[in-house]
């Protein structure tokens, strides 16, 4: 099932999400739907808030280079620590149709989670994977790419952020 994306203005994208139950029997058809949704929406991540739904749970499929896929399901994802120099790289968001920023974030971060089949994984996570990462598990926190901004690129967004919060965007996948 294809779910629709919360757009900016959505107050789902600014609340902290609830933790997932590993032993939920829905989780598997959620996962299922949710890598759907994102294939759908042409994403490379996607956090659960952004189709409404209140659990720590992102979904990652992207190619980083060369055919080498960074793919995971992450559940109740936690960051322990970052480390290394600030990367800026462009960021995009399903929920901010048509909107990329140069962001800066950690090149490391020291991160735990569940995955599907509830094992338990601590890595130290780097590079592009490392981004998309910090940015879905902020999606889970209420944090938006758009408060890592500086406040004169947000200034220049404004009229679009105010397009996205009113709907009076085109896109090719569904919104709510």
């Amino acid at each position: 099932m294809i779910y629709p994306i919360y757009l900016y203005g959505e107050e789902i994208l600014r609340k902290k999400a609830e933790d997932a139950d590993l032993n939920d029997p829905n989780l598997p058809q959620l996962i299922s739907d949710m890598f759907e949704t994102m294939h759908a929406a042409n994403g490379a991540g996607l956090a659960a808030p952004q189709i409404g739904i209140s659990k720590k749970l992102i979904v990652i499929e992207e190619e980083i280079k060369d055919g080498e896929i960074f793919k995971g399901v992450f559940i109740n994802p936690n960051i322990i620590s970052y480390a290394g120099y600030l990367a800026e790289l462009t960021e995009g968001c399903l929920s901010f149709p048509e909107i990329k920023a140069q962001i800066r974030r950690p090149a490391f971060i020291d991160v735990e989670w569940h995955d599907e089949n509830k094992k338990y994984y601590r890595e130290l996570i780097s590079g592009i994977p490392s981004i998309i990462l910090q940015h879905e598990i902020d999606h889970l926190n209420g944090v938006l790419f758009i408060d890592k901004m500086n406040s004169t690129e947000k200034l220049k967004l404004f009229m679009d952020l105010e397009n996205i919060r009113n709907k009076k965007v085109k896109i090719n996948y569904l919104i709510e």
